[in-house]
């Protein structure tokens, strides 16, 4: 027993020793030494250069800085009105008292419809004159072709077929004047039986403001009874601050979108400007002349516009060249084959993919676009 008593210590001291070896051996021998990687670049005179092979040369994408023409974009309060020839008052011909109104307020009408009519007294003595004078240029001639044929018959003197001429003269002249006195009151046939004086459209469009009623009497003919608002195209004015007028160049346009009306939108060159500025807000209205077809912009109506201004060409970069430490922002500029040399640039940040380099770089140099990350060791 003793014997083997002896054996097992022997085998448990001998497993502790292997144990020991074994721990010693794996971990806490010391550890070989690294083999040191090669730097991928190295820094000369302030300059980082590639060494050849380095990964990096296929990793980064260098391109050319290049100019775009660029525009920028103000934002303008702005608001539908109407053309100022496209607006049409209309004055009744005569005097008297109105018999009936065919239209009311907002109505669209066409040229030639008859908007009301008048009970008009002038009416009687221009149709009375015009009678009359039909009737002596009737008469004037006949006298003159009988003293023509009497002259040639030897019966007559020359100065009694001068004074049939000049009778005839007159008598035209007259006939004339009456028919265009029934012209300007606008008289037509139609009405003339009840003398009755219609009121006519004299263009296509919508009644903006009516001054007539059944029963009323006109007593002065250059008072405003109607007017009349062609909207088959429309001004949008937009306000443009004073400290933005030098920018309404030849090449200004206008981007005009109506918040009213989702989907609607009218584009186009500034077609005039007022004269002098808004005293009360300091702005200076444009305008953009707008198709309006469907009749859905009305004057009145807000509406916001986009002043396109032209502007010289500028250099842009893509976002993903940038780098970003703290405030400064700079690039990595290709002064030489597989050489970069880091350059702080001003920007001007926009929304989209480029941003608009405002110093720093020139057209033409090349710089890092995508990967400029692996050489920013600061």
């Amino acid at each position: 027993m003793r014997v083997a008593r002896a054996s097992a210590l022997a085998l448990g001291l001998l497993g502790l020793v292997f144990l020991v070896l074994f721990l010693r051996t794996y971990f806490f021998a010391p550890p070989h030494a690294a083999t040191p990687e090669q730097p991928m670049f190295a820094r000369q005179n302030g300059s980082l250069v590639l060494r050849d092979g380095s990964p990096l040369q296929k990793r980064l994408v260098v391109a050319p800085v290049s100019l775009s023409h660029d525009t920028a974009g103000v934002a303008l309060p702005a608001q539908v009105v109407a053309l100022p020839d496209h607006q049409v008052n209309v004055l009744a011909p005569a005097t008297g008292r109105i018999m009936s109104v065919a239209v009311q307020l907002g109505q669209h009408v066409s040229r030639g419809q008859v908007l009301a009519t008048i009970a008009a007294s002038d009416l009687d003595q221009a149709w009375a004159d015009d009678r009359r004078a039909r009737a002596a240029l009737d008469f004037s001639k006949r006298a003159y072709d009988r003293a023509r044929g009497v002259l040639a018959a030897g019966g007559n003197a020359v100065k009694d077929l001068e004074s049939a001429r000049n009778d005839l003269a007159q008598a035209e002249a007259e006939a004339l004047r009456t028919h265009q006195r029934l012209q300007v009151l606008g008289a037509r046939s139609d009405y003339a039986a009840q003398g009755q004086v219609p009121l006519v459209s004299p263009v296509d469009g919508v009644v903006s403001a009516t001054n007539m009623a059944v029963g009323q009497n006109i007593t002065d003919s250059t008072a405003i009874q109607m007017t009349l608002l062609d909207l088959s195209s429309v001004w949008v004015a937009a306000a443009v601050p004073e400290s933005r007028m030098s920018d309404i160049t030849g090449g200004a346009t206008l981007d005009v979108t109506f918040p009213a009306l989702p989907g609607q939108t009218c584009s186009g060159p500034v077609a005039t400007r007022d004269p002098a500025l808004k005293p009360d807000t300091r702005r200076l209205n444009v305008y953009v002349v707008c198709p309006n077809t469907e009749g859905l912009l009305r004057p009145g109506m807000f509406a916001s516009a986009n002043l396109g201004v032209s502007e010289n060409d500028v250099v842009r970069v893509p976002k993903s060249a940038l780098l970003m430490n703290n405030d400064q922002v700079s690039v990595f500029v290709e002064v030489a084959p597989g050489t970069f040399r880091r350059r702080e640039v001003i920007i001007n940040y926009d929304e989209g993919d480029d941003v608009l380099v405002l110093s720093g770089l020139s057209a033409g140099e090349r710089v890092v676009t995508s990967g400029a990350i692996l050489l920013n060791d600061d």
